[in-house]
């Protein structure tokens, strides 16, 4: 039943017909991030918006997953500093769909106890995230950002890292354009 009323909810904003959309000047986005392999975290943005489709991004997320097999316990924390071009399809319409192309530095530290004493490692890279997503806005100051799926490229300890990451939660926006 919920699950009903919410594809409703969001069908019914997706396409109720809306005046036409104004740019605004920024916006801050704050919500949950998923990396794979149950690392769960926090992803959040910064959107600096040039113009109408062209805007500028600095984006931090977190993700953090620990594993326990055998009675070791190993801990590993990653965190992203990433900013680049952000390219974002604003119609006369509550659905705004963009892409990106984020570069910065990716850190790791892993902590574990198999040894005895805790032993800590950490490492820092270059990394790269490529991606979009699809904002629903619910007024002229909130958005829902629905879905931002990005494929994530670090490098830790001489070895690549591919992965996906999987971003949503709440958008909010600052002036006008």
């Amino acid at each position: 039943m919920i699950r009903t009323l919410f594809l409703c909810s969001l069908a019914f904003l997706v396409t109720t017909s809306a005046k036409a959309q104004e740019t605004p000047k920024a916006e801050l986005f704050g919500g949950y991030s998923y990396a794979g392999s149950g690392s769960n975290g926090f992803d959040v943005s910064i959107a600096a918006n040039l113009n109408k489709w062209v805007g500028v991004v600095a984006d931090v997320g977190g993700q953090y997953s620990r594993f326990t097999d055998q009675g070791f316990t190993e801990r590993i924390k990653t965190h992203s500093f990433l900013f680049g071009p952000r390219i974002s399809y604003r119609k006369n319409s509550r659905v705004t769909p963009f892409a990106h192309a984020l570069f910065g530095i990716s850190t790791l530290k892993t902590e574990t106890n198999e040894f005895g004493p805790v032993l800590s490692f950490s490492d820092a890279s270059f990394a790269m995230a490529l991606g979009g997503g699809l904002d629903v806005r619910i007024s002229n100051r909130l958005a829902v950002r629905a879905l931002q799926l990005e494929f994530l490229r670090t490098r830790f300890f001489e070895e690549t890292q591919h992965k996906g990451r999987l971003s949503f939660g709440l958008v909010v926006r600052f002036g006008r354009k």
